[in-house]
């Protein structure tokens, strides 16, 4: 997993595990993301995908993602496909974006507060 210290990011979790963590800055913020999500539901249901497939599709891999280690060395778009997947069913409203077990967790940007005398 990585960490992204004094950056602004965004947390998946599923199933009350953390699942992926995302670099946000002022190119990729909040928005960014769920417009990404929002074309590949879109994408899916132009292709003749039914809402339930791509709910169950989604559930799938994410569940493939987090029981099991599929991907032995992800790589930053695997890293972008599961936030993806995760805000895809939040859209879908699988999963609730501000849940107790599962959701989205946003953290501003570190602010350096570090003051020389």
């Amino acid at each position: 997993m990585v960490k992204y210290i004094n950056s602004a990011s965004i947390t998946g979790y599923y199933k009350g595990k953390l699942i992926v963590t995302r670099k946000m800055d002022e190119e990729k913020d909040l928005e960014y993301w769920r417009s990404l999500a929002h074309n590949f539901l879109c994408e899916g249901l132009r292709k003749g995908h039914s809402i339930e497939f791509m709910k169950q599709f989604n559930i799938k891999f994410l569940k493939m993602v987090r029981y099991k280690d599929t991907i032995k060395q992800p790589q930053e778009e695997d890293w972008d496909t599961i936030m993806i997947a995760i805000l895809i069913l939040i859209k879908l409203n699988v999963i609730e974006e501000d849940g107790d077990r599962e959701g989205l967790l946003i953290m501003p940007r570190k602010e350096n507060h570090s003051h020389r005398t």
